[in-house]
């Protein structure tokens, strides 16, 4: 039990709380550290009991101070004072480390647990604080520093940062040029930017608002401000996405820039670019880090799905924003769809199948497939199915499509086809043991597992019903049966999505897509 004693007890003083412990009682002052602290400090004022004198590296001015003091308050005169070093026992030290500025407040710091700082002092005190271990005086600085970059000091608080390894001020100074890069352009500061803080940021996935052909441009004025500075080519042009500006501007502004064409890791970069561009079918397994959308961070997205009180079909495309905490419209498919699959190869959205009008039979099924394109929100068709599909199931594994029975006008399917996006074709691969449609699937270990069907399917003897399982290895493409340990039913009517945080584990609600929604599609792409 804690009292805090107030005037009125007995007129003992306020500063002082009590605790008890059967018959026992515990007196604690809370001002008595503060009052220790400035009797100390009057004692070096006054030059009383200091024994021993501290002198920085640049000059000869004397500093006073008591040993007991400057060893609890620093592991660097700790060691100095009790360690058996030889200025354990001198009365007057040299700190070839610090200078004047520096030492000065540290000691001050000691003394009063107080620092003020400005750019003008505050590498002294950097160094000083580094050099005799001040954590705490270490810790403002860097609060310091933080709290005021701007657009005009970001480049010295970061060269500052890299001085003295700030990691948590390197960070932030690179997080801010990313964040604000558009405006940073725009000040004389960037052309001052240090070589390897540019390769960062230019490999960075969260710039954005930044196109590529404006990057580039950044990059060259950066390598023609200072001489020497052109050896930095090659390596800062493979952080430029080539791939992703249109032909026009790689033959207008990039082919025309004289080391583009010269230097052999530059032209390798144009040759990766114009390879891409030519083979538009096959850009979802020729990614990689130069093709890749600048996107740090994946996002929900809907497709399709009928409203439910008209009947209608859509063909919207809506991406959750986590920050707003709203859905937002992007560019709307080519024709509505219902029942379709999706899957997602290198951040491409396929949409395969399904139908276009309201139809619970599947007798209006579609084989057309298309593909969005996130980087430009833009839709283009690829190959048709074998078969139209409806009530079907689509997986992504190992670069391909699958295509997992379904139904149409014809009946229900038993039938699986691949699609192979370096060829733009689908193929069949191994049948199913039965006709499955309105099932679940997933990928997992290399495996596709198809859960819940329309019929029962029967494994030595048992019926299995609705709990049946069904996998493709992909390697011998043949089909095994096993048992589900729980019932997975058709897909279900849902006005609303549930996000689940690896970081936390909790459950979130994100608003309905759009009121009366039903089947519509759902995936996480990087936008």
């Amino acid at each position: 039990m804690k009292v805090s004693l107030g005037c009125g007890d007995m007129g003992i003083s306020a500063h002082l709380q009590a605790s008890k412990t059967g018959n026992t009682r515990f007196f604690t002052s809370n001002t008595h550290s503060s009052v220790v602290l400035q009797g100390f400090d009057q004692l070096r004022i006054e030059g009383l009991l200091c024994d021993v004198t501290l002198v920085a590296g640049d000059g000869d001015e004397a500093f006073p101070v008591h040993r007991a003091m400057m060893a609890s308050s620093s592991d660097y005169f700790k060691a100095m004072f009790t360690g058996g070093m030889k200025e354990q026992d001198l009365m007057c030290i040299k700190l070839h480390g610090v200078n004047r500025i520096g030492l000065k407040k540290i000691i001050d710091f000691i003394y009063t647990a107080k620092l003020s700082l400005n750019m003008e002092n505050l590498q002294d005190t950097l160094e000083a604080a580094s050099f005799l271990q001040i954590l705490p005086v270490l810790d403002f600085c860097k609060v310091f520093l933080i709290s005021g970059v701007s657009l005009d000091n970001c480049v010295e608080v970061g060269r500052i940062a890299n001085a003295y390894n700030l990691t948590e001020v390197d960070k932030y100074v690179n997080n801010f040029i990313l964040k604000n890069f558009p405006s940073f352009l725009g000040t004389g500061e960037f052309i001052k930017l240090p070589f390897e803080r540019l390769a960062f940021v230019l490999s960075s996935n969260s710039l954005k608002h930044c196109s590529e052909l404006d990057l580039f441009k950044a990059a060259c004025r950066w390598l023609r401000y200072e001489d020497g500075r052109m050896d930095h080519a090659p390596k800062l042009m493979k952080n430029i996405r080539f791939p992703l500006m249109n032909p026009q501007e790689l033959i207008n502004y990039v082919q025309t820039v004289d080391f583009m064409r010269t230097d052999n890791t530059c032209v390798n970069l144009l040759l990766e670019a114009s390879n891409y561009q030519m083979m538009p079918y096959m850009q979802p397994v020729m990614q990689s880090e130069r093709t890749a959308i600048r996107s740090d961070s994946g996002h929900l997205v809907t497709l399709g799905g009928v409203l439910r009180q008209q009947l209608v079909v859509s063909k919207e495309l809506r991406l959750f924003d986590e920050k707003a905490h709203e859905w937002k419209a992007l560019a709307p498919m080519d024709a509505p769809r219902y029942q379709h699959g999706i899957a997602v190869i290198g951040n491409f959205l396929y949409v395969v199948g399904g139908q276009s009008n309201y139809d619970t039979k599947g007798k209006t099924a579609v084989d057309t497939v298309f593909r969005y394109d996130p980087r430009y929100n833009k839709w283009m068709q690829v190959a048709c199915l074998n078969e139209k599909r409806t009530f079907f199931h689509l997986s992504a594994l190992k670069g391909h499509l699958y295509a997992v029975g379904g139904r149409n006008a014809a009946g229900e399917l038993a039938t699986v086809e691949c699609y192979n996006p370096r060829t733009n074709e689908w193929t069949y691969v191994a049948k199913m043991n039965e006709p499955h449609y309105g099932h679940a699937g997933t990928v997992y270990g290399g495996y596709m597992y198809i859960s819940g069907t329309g019929h029962d399917l029967t494994v030595q003897g048992g019926p299995l019903g609705g709990a049946g399982r069904v996998s493709l290895s992909f390697q011998i493409r043949c089909w095994a049966v096993a048992v589900l340990p729980c019932c997975l039913k058709a897909s279900c009517p849902v006005n609303g999505a549930d996000t689940l945080s690896q970081a936390t584990g909790h459950h979130s609600s994100a608003p309905t897509p759009r009121v009366g929604l039903r089947h519509p599609a759902s995936t996480a792409l990087h936008y």
